[in-house]
């Protein structure tokens, strides 16, 4: 019996921790560490008790092993700093996490999945709920503003990062919906798009935006093939909504149209982007990349290189960005060449296999992983860093849905 009672609180305690993951990361760095760290913990104390060593079969296991050793050795050797092997050697968890999301979210027959995403759908309706009370009322819940004029911090208060959320976590909120409550209607979840579109727009980063509309539309399209023109409506609705809101706002009609589509429309994007700060950041990154061609400057470097006159010959841009603000900057910039194909080779396998795996399947969290990669890998569109605990966790619970349904990697 007292063994029984051990059993059932470990198991709820890994529910309650895994059922936590969006709130710990809104709550900051060190609490969603902390959690990840537990999860992992008790997934190997999990494997040596159940003798579950057929993970050690698994291919993806080794090339991200691969890829953290080289991360090591890359701070050891080049960045040359504790700071650079502290990240380095944490990306260990996340290695572990997404086998430890895979083996729990699939055990008792996916009971613990539908548990721990029906708890994560609500609390991205409350994250809504919240966006579109401090935008219409200046304050969150919790009384949080921001001090950026047009921009919505939400939960995360000062740090303005609401929107990485947000993407972050908009398709495995929509799989979740489709999944259990769209059987034959499907009109309730066009709505729910058309409400996250829109409210994603009322946060004010225009790159996790964009990023959020084309991961969107491609879902909704690549779903079933039902209710086209209902689909190609609620677009055009929303569309009209973007239009018609930026019409009446000064800020977002100088934020969207004058900086943003004017350029495009009149062919003059590239002359915006190179007068941009992210363009400033980004030649940096280019100069630290050529100078460092093979190996970077090391992970976590790049706000030490560029403060380097040599690197940053803008007199305009004072002061060091923690990164480049575009993801393959960062890796070109940090881990040189070297590092950027094993990446992109990452990326692009992960991605190819997961699409196949959603033709078999149809299951939409595998779909909803696979755009969340292609929205993260896209070029020219800005983006936060990768390595950082914060971005890193999204990306790493949204990989781990690409693990489901493959007998390749059950543990259980």
């Amino acid at each position: 019996m007292n063994n029984l009672k051990d059993f059932t609180l470990r198991n709820n305690l890994i529910i309650f921790f895994i059922a936590i993951l969006p709130i710990s990361i809104i709550a900051g760095s060190a609490i969603s560490n902390l959690i990840i760290i537990l999860i992992d913990i008790y997934f190997i104390y999990e494997i040596f008790k159940n003798k579950l060593l057929i993970i050690l079969k698994n291919k993806l296991l080794y090339f991200l092993l691969i890829i953290w050793f080289l991360l090591l050795l890359n701070s050891i050797f080049v960045a040359s700093s504790s700071e650079s092997f502290i990240r380095s050697f944490g990306f260990l968890r996340f290695i572990i996490l997404i086998f430890a999301l895979k083996y729990f979210l699939e055990k008792n027959n996916n009971n613990i999945k539908n548990l721990v995403l029906k708890i994560w759908f609500f609390i991205f309706i409350i994250v809504t709920v919240d966006i579109l009370i401090e935008f219409y009322f200046g304050s969150n819940i919790l009384g949080f503003k921001s001090n950026y004029n047009g921009r919505v911090a939400s939960f995360t208060g000062d740090e303005l990062k609401i929107g990485n959320y947000y993407f972050g976590f908009v398709l495995i909120t929509l799989s979740f919906f489709y999944q259990n409550y769209c059987k034959k209607n499907y009109l309730f979840l066009y709505i729910l798009i058309l409400i996250f579109l829109i409210t994603s727009f009322f946060i004010g980063e225009r790159s996790n935006f964009i990023k959020t509309f084309i991961i969107s539309f491609l879902f909704i399209f690549l779903i079933n093939n039902k209710d086209i023109l209902k689909k190609l409506f609620i677009f055009l609705l929303f569309i009209l909504v973007f239009f018609s809101t930026i019409s009446k706002n000064e800020f977002y009609k100088e934020r969207m149209f004058s900086e943003f589509l004017n350029p495009i429309i009149k062919g003059n994007y590239n002359s915006f982007l190179k007068n941009s700060l992210y363009a400033k950041h980004v030649d940096i990154a280019k100069n630290i990349y050529k100078e460092n061609f093979f190996l970077g400057v090391g992970l976590k470097n790049y706000r030490y290189a560029s403060l380097m006159k040599k690197y940053n010959q803008n007199d305009n841009l004072e002061g060091a960005a923690s990164h480049p603000h575009q993801i393959h900057y960062e890796f070109l910039s940090e881990t040189g060449i070297t590092g950027y194909i094993i990446f992109i080779i990452f990326f692009m396998l992960s991605m190819i296999n997961g699409f196949k795996k959603f033709l078999k399947s149809k299951n939409p969290y595998i779909l909803s992983s696979v755009l969340f990669l292609l929205a993260t890998a896209l070029p020219l569109i800005p983006s936060g860093s990768f390595f950082t605990s914060y971005g890193a966790s999204i990306f790493w619970i949204n990989y781990s849905f690409l693990l489901l349904q493959n007998e390749k990697y059950l543990l259980n």
